[in-house]
C-alpha cells in the first residue's frame, strides 16, 4: 500500500482519491483542507487582477504553495 503525505502540512492522506482527498498542483500533492486554503488566498487576489493573465496565475500559485511549505501553514496575504 502507497501512502500519501501533504507537501504542506505534512499530514498522511488515508483514503487517497485524486481530485478529492488530494490534489496535484504545481507538481505538489496537498490535501484537500489545503487546497481549499490555497483558493480561499488567491481568489481575491485573483479577482481584482484586470486583464486575468495564466502566467501570472500560474506563478501566484507556485508562489503561494512555495511560501506555504518554507513555514508549514498558510498565511494570509
Amino acid at each position: 500500500m502507497k501512502s500519501l503525505r501533504c507537501d504542506i502540512c505534512h499530514k498522511d492522506i488515508t483514503t487517497a482519491i485524486s481530485q478529492r482527498s488530494y490534489f496535484h498542483v504545481a507538481n505538489r500533492d496537498m490535501c484537500e483542507a489545503c487546497h481549499d486554503q490555497l483558493q480561499a488566498l488567491i481568489k481575491p487576489v485573483v479577482r481584482t487582477k484586470q486583464p486575468f493573465n495564466y502566467e501570472w496565475y500560474d506563478r501566484l500559485v507556485r508562489d503561494s504553495i512555495e511560501k506555504a511549505i518554507a513555514k508549514g501553514k498558510w498565511e494570509a496575504r
